[in-house]
């Protein structure tokens, strides 16, 4: 590790640390506030999951530890053992979540290809099974992920949300969102969270990325998926007691201005970009659409060694084969984006032929 005083660490919004309000929430916290959350008797807890309930405009919500707990919660509470799920190749749920899915949930996934991380109508018709095939598993739930994180933080639309969800009740399939970053999605759109949130049975999202707080995730959807849910967060060692401790920054990042803060992250995003097109280098660096920015560099570069030299410059960044990502969140200034650029531009103009 560079001795250097400051490290500027881009390799995901999960890296963040909580704000002043979070700290003096956390301070102020008593014991009339904290409670035993399995006998459902932590009244922070019970704030945040109504106050999620109504932001996302569903029935109920759950506390969860993170995200891949919640995911899974959720493919466990719309399936049964032997069914299959259709998710995208690259997706969150498929790529790094363990194979929770078919190891505990005894599910069967098929996945699809695409550009933008959902399915087109006619390739989701072809993957759904037929129910009268007695050799085949039943097709249950269709998964997307918004934003999405492998295509550099995309966001899907309302509409093409909309098309799927119609796809999917005429095929009698559940629809889960894993939208861990849900909110640069809809501040990318500028748009109410519930144009996302009202297409799908159920949504995940994370507390732990672009909102800024140090644990936890939510699930919503309607009441009697989150009696399941509740059932299934207890058999996997997700009943917490009194966990207003973490629960009350969450309740924090919900209240606090997180629209205004996430615009922040996405200009800094865009300014990163236009920083990094230098034309003597061979990299394509395509217009971020929220928090997530993938330079793409030719087959040839030597990413392990690009990587260290960053770091060394002072600069934390994630390879993920022949991309660099890069991801913007609180806690990084302007001042640290053009540091960022130089830091970059350096590193490439070294390691890469121009």
């Amino acid at each position: 590790m560079t001795d250097l005083e400051k490290i500027i660490d881009l390799r995901s919004d999960t890296v963040t640390k909580p704000t002043p309000e979070m700290w003096e929430a956390l301070r102020n916290l008593d014991d009339s506030k904290i409670g035993d959350d399995v006998f459902r008797e932590d009244p922070t807890i019970n704030k945040l999951e109504l106050n999620t309930a109504k932001l996302m405009n569903k029935e109920a919500a759950l506390f969860v530890t993170s995200g891949t707990q919640g995911n899974l919660i959720s493919l466990l509470s719309h399936t049964k053992p032997g069914d299959e799920i259709l998710i995208e190749k690259n997706s969150h749920i498929f790529l790094y979540e363990v194979g929770s899915a078919a190891r505990l949930g005894g599910l069967t996934s098929k996945t699809f290809n695409s550009l933008t991380g959902f399915p087109t109508e006619d390739q989701l018709r072809t993957m759904i099974r037929s129910r009268s095939d007695i050799h085949q598993p039943w097709t249950t739930l269709l998964a997307v992920e918004n934003t999405h994180n492998i295509h550099g933080g995309v966001v899907i639309k309302p509409q093409e949300l909309q098309q799927l969800s119609d796809l999917s009740k005429g095929y009698d399939l559940k629809f889960h969102m894993d939208g861990a970053r849900i909110f640069n999605a809809a501040v990318a759109t500028d748009l109410p969270l519930k144009k996302f949130t009202d297409h799908v049975d159920s949504i995940m999202f994370c507390l732990s990325k672009g909102m800024a707080c140090p644990v936890g995730s939510l699930i919503a959807g309607s009441q009697e998926f989150i009696n399941k849910a509740r059932k299934f967060r207890k058999m996997l060692g997700g009943g917490m007691r009194q966990a207003g401790v973490i629960a009350v920054m969450g309740l924090i990042a919900l209240k606090h201005d997180w629209r205004a803060q996430l615009k922040e992250d996405h200009l800094n995003a865009q300014i990163l970009a236009k920083g990094l097109r230098d034309q003597r280098l061979k990299i394509n660096v395509p217009d971020p659409e929220s928090n997530i920015l993938l330079v793409e560099c030719p087959e040839e570069t030597p990413m392990a060694k690009i990587i260290s030299d960053l770091q060394e410059s002072g600069l934390l960044a994630l390879p993920m084969g022949k991309k660099i990502r890069l991801v913007t969140h609180f806690g990084i200034t302007k001042e640290d984006i053009e540091q960022t650029i130089d830091i970059l531009n350096n590193t490439l103009l070294k390691n890469i032929d121009t």
